[in-house]
């Protein structure tokens, strides 16, 4: 009996020991993915947990690089679009209660905004489908990017009511824009008569206890225990804080805890019940029935095999991630003040040492050779069909080459690049191919520099408020934007030129070939249109 006894005790202390050390094992391989954060550097918060138990919570760098304060993990950040799913969730409580239908068309709420081609209903907002420009991006066009002057909720919804058409027809397409929140944060006050702050605070953080949760509303309020974000300039560091007062879309301050006590909704939900939780993460649909990944704040992906719920966030020089994976009851948050942070990438390598490694099925394809001719059908400039990415192929050395890497055939009408496959399907027609993802390209003229002298001029938007002077000097063509930006653009095909951060700037000719204006395509928003204004005699 004794032997048995004994023999119980040793198996029990073996499994202990065990687990100790996997869980030092675990410690030690988040802990690296963090060394470069230390008492000289700003840095974040880390949590993870499984349920609400904790099982890893470590604070790391400073809060504030002037003052030498740590980071703790108390510490309040801002938590970028992570914010999104409060926004949809008090839509979603909303419309449970019967104060708007989904399906309702948002002029019905917001009447400042433009009649287009198509409805754009609520639904549309909650999913990225609404096809609204992004205010930041039009804000940005016009030499005022985020940080750099205070938007508010109004002159955001200025911006947005000021665009005479949408980037596609609402419902056909998804493109993420930050106007879709905005409009849903002027949906909840004007519904409920409470601002954001308040409505959000009496329904979701006071009865969850995230008594550190608040909207960054007044950018001059100061907030005890929050972190202030930086940026590296030149290998330096300096402050890049978020000096807006305009929130919904972002400008959650919180903390990696309250974060914990709200994703717990995803699992045991208290608020809602079920068919609230359902509607959170219910994907989004195209008009012809297309799934997408979003749902109402909420990516909904796979990860390792494994379901995952996310949002990433990055507002300023502020980072954030937030998931769950339903099927490990998993948590994993990452919030941090320094610019740097990859938040997406560090969160899913987090996510890695609890779920494990992907299983990897690797099929290398057999390439083939082309004959000179062969290669030659595919050199030239496209230009992607309902959008405004831009590439060119060419010939050096015997082998194709885009954008510096190479390309290699497996078939005559199809090449290859690390997963990638780009498939000729009709000529001057080709699909990029990428898993589900495919993206049709269309071959354009290519560019003709011998008379750039013919788009000098000024050029005046209504739409981003906005006055360009294009000049031409020989073959080259620069842009001036009032008061002191310049810079050049690059020959992309005929008419149409990249800017420094890939804008495309599409020159438009009316019927006799005279130079009429221009529109620029950017991320989030396209086809901004410019008018070529008359030279003063």
């Amino acid at each position: 009996m004794m032997k048995n006894i004994a023999f119980v005790f040793s198996l029990t202390l073996a499994v202990l020991q065990e687990g100790r050390t996997q869980a030092i094992d675990t410690t030690k391989q988040i802990d690296a993915l963090f060394s470069q954060w230390n008492n000289a550097t700003p840095g974040g918060s880390i949590l993870v947990a499984r349920n609400e138990t904790l099982l890893y919570q470590k604070a790391y760098g400073l809060a504030d690089l002037e003052h030498f304060a740590p980071n703790t993990t108390e510490t309040i950040f801002e938590c970028g679009s992570v914010s999104k799913q409060f926004t949809a969730a008090a839509i979603l409580l909303l419309a449970g209660e019967g104060q708007l239908a989904l399906t309702d068309n948002v002029r019905k709420y917001v009447p400042e905004l433009p009649v287009y081609d198509a409805a754009i209903t609520v639904q549309h907002l909650l999913n990225h489908t609404s096809g609204l420009k992004d205010w930041g991006s039009i804000g940005a066009l016009a030499g005022w990017p985020r940080t750099t002057r205070v938007y508010t909720q109004n002159l955001a919804l200025e911006i947005i009511c000021r665009q005479k058409s949408v980037n596609f027809t609402p419902g056909t397409e998804y493109s993420y824009s930050n106007s879709n929140y905005t409009l849903l944060v002027i949906i909840v006050e004007r519904l409920s008569k409470q601002s954001l702050a308040a409505f959000t605070t009496a329904r979701f953080f006071q009865p969850l206890g995230m008594s550190h949760t608040k909207w960054r509303n007044n950018f001059r309020e100061v907030i005890p225990n929050r972190a202030v974000a930086y940026s590296k300039k030149e290998g330096v560091y300096q402050q890049e804080m978020p000096f807006e007062n305009i929130y919904g879309h972002g400008g959650l301050l919180t903390t990696t805890g309250d974060l914990l006590r709200w994703n717990t909704q995803l699992e045991k939900p208290s608020i809602g019940g079920d068919p609230f939780r359902a509607l959170r993460t219910q994907r989004g649909r195209l008009t012809n029935g297309a799934e997408i990944n979003y749902a109402s704040g909420l990516f909904i992906d796979t990860f390792n095999g494994w379901s995952e719920i996310n949002h990433s966030g990055a507002t300023a020089a502020y980072r954030a991630w937030l998931a769950y994976y339903p099927q490990k009851k998993l948590t994993v948050v990452a919030l941090s003040n320094d610019g740097s942070f990859s938040p997406v990438d560090i969160g899913k390598r987090i996510a890695t040492v609890y779920l494990g490694p992907p299983v990897l099925k690797t099929q290398n394809p057999q390439f083939v050779s082309l004959t000179e001719a062969q290669q030659k059908k595919w050199i030239g400039a496209y230009r992607q069909k309902g959008g405004f990415d831009v590439f060119s192929v060419d010939l050096k050395n015997g082998q194709l080459h885009s954008n510096g890497y190479t390309l290699l055939a497996i078939h005559a009408d199809t090449l290859y690049r690390e997963g990638q496959r780009w498939i000729a399907t009709t000529p001057g027609t080709l699909v990029l191919q990428s898993g589900s993802n495919r993206t049709m390209y269309e071959k354009v003229a290519p560019s003709d520099v011998s008379s750039l002298a013919s788009l000098a001029g000024d050029y005046f938007s209504e739409e981003a408020q906005v006055t360009f002077t294009v000049s031409a000097q020989g073959t080259e063509l620069s842009v001036h934007r009032k008061p002191s930006d310049f810079f050049a653009l690059k020959p992309a095909f005929r008419d149409g030129y990249l800017s420094p951060d890939n804008e495309l700037y599409e020159f438009k000719r009316n019927k006799s070939g005279t130079i009429v204006g221009f529109v620029v395509s950017l991320s989030r928003a396209e086809s901004v249109p410019f008018v070529k204004l008359q030279n003063k005699k």
